[in-house]
């Protein structure tokens, strides 16, 4: 794979737009087939996905003063494993799926590329619990690629960027918002992703640490992002017709302590918390597999949870401020370590 930019859009267009025909390949072998193979397929990117979207919020305990403002580019990176990259591919778990050539150690969707090759088998069934149809001709197509980690700096990773305007409310509270989106790059979907979160100075309300020089804060926050691709494959004359679209959602609510101290134009900060994750990816529509005159029709064929858990977690970073310019870095040990670098302005 070519080394690209690393953009959230990039991320997501690897597992809806520019694999829909391969894993068109995948629904060849039926609905069950296509479930097995896409649960094991997603679930890194997945949970990376859910573990980098609750980090990089904040770079300091210290609330802004009224009405006083930042607005930061964060890219959060996910250390992916390398037993994450890659899945087995074992025959015994599969119906109609049988590996035509290549290696059965196949990428996820965070592994890169192969050269692996799969069959649906000729004679495969396909039922609908009521009506089953043979179909006899084999198929064979490529195992769907990956983006490939390996191409990205300082650690093996996942990125996912944010945008984040943090505003300066009363009783020392910042209220921070995220959003993204694709902004119409996807010919045939949609991406948006956007949080909020709620920042605020503890120490005010404890009357023996209001003089101890060091900031103190309590936040909360909540991230979802929400992307569809549209699937249209095959014909009217084929065995295999698909109609429908990939739906992915992804969740991130963190609740954290988090203390810093400013020393000149540094500021260190530690945090301390705890996340709950999740996500979940649907294929909706009709899809459609005949046999000479029979047919079947599968509405909205598969609905993916994954668990992303619930971890505590750890963050140190520090911040160097020069006037409104403002750089920070951190590292967060969690279930999936992040390494997360950002640059903005603040004013007050």
């Amino acid at each position: 794979m070519k080394k690209t930019k690393l953009t959230l859009l990039l991320i997501i267009s690897t597992l809806l737009q520019t694999r829909a025909q391969e894993f068109d390949g995948i629904f060849e072998g039926g609905i069950e087939d296509a479930t097995t193979y896409l649960q094991a397929y997603a679930n890194p990117l997945m949970q990376s996905l859910s573990n980098g979207l609750g980090n990089g919020w904040y770079n300091t305990a210290k609330p802004h003063k009224l009405l006083g403002f930042d607005l930061t580019i964060t890219v959060n990176v996910v250390n992916v494993s390398s037993s994450e990259r890659k899945f087995t591919f074992d025959e015994n778990d599969y119906q109609n799926l049988e590996l035509a050539s290549g290696n059965p150690n196949l990428p996820s969707a965070v592994g890169g590329s192969s050269d692996t090759r799969i069959r649906a088998v000729a004679g495969r069934t396909i039922s609908d619990g009521s009506n089953t149809i043979t179909i006899e001709e084999a198929e064979e197509f490529d195992a769907p690629d990956g983006f490939d980690v390996e191409d990205l700096p300082i650690i093996n990773g996942l990125p996912v960027p944010a945008l984040q305007l943090g505003i300066g409310l009363p009783k020392n509270t910042d209220l921070k918002l995220r959003y993204a989106s694709d902004f119409g790059a996807f010919d045939d979907g949609n991406l948006a992703f956007y949080g909020i979160g709620v920042l605020h100075d503890v120490k005010q309300w404890i009357p023996g640490l209001r003089q101890i020089p060091f900031d103190f804060a309590g936040f909360v926050g909540y991230t979802f992002l929400d992307a569809d691709y549209e699937i249209e494959e095959g014909s009217a004359s084929s065995d295999y017709q698909a109609d429908g679209e990939i739906e992915i959602g992804v969740y991130s609510f963190t609740i954290q302590g988090i203390v810093s101290k400013k020393l000149s134009i540094f500021t260190p900060y530690l945090g301390l918390g705890y996340t709950i994750s999740g996500s979940d990816l649907n294929v909706n529509g009709d899809f459609i597999y005949r046999e000479g005159s029979t047919e079947l029709t599968f509405a909205d064929p598969v609905s993916l949870d994954f668990d992303g858990g619930s971890t505590y977690k750890i963050n140190a970073g520090l911040r160097i401020k020069l006037a409104i310019l403002t750089l920070h870095a951190e590292y967060v040990l969690q279930e999936s370590d992040v390494f997360t670098v950002g640059i903005g302005f603040s004013v007050r």
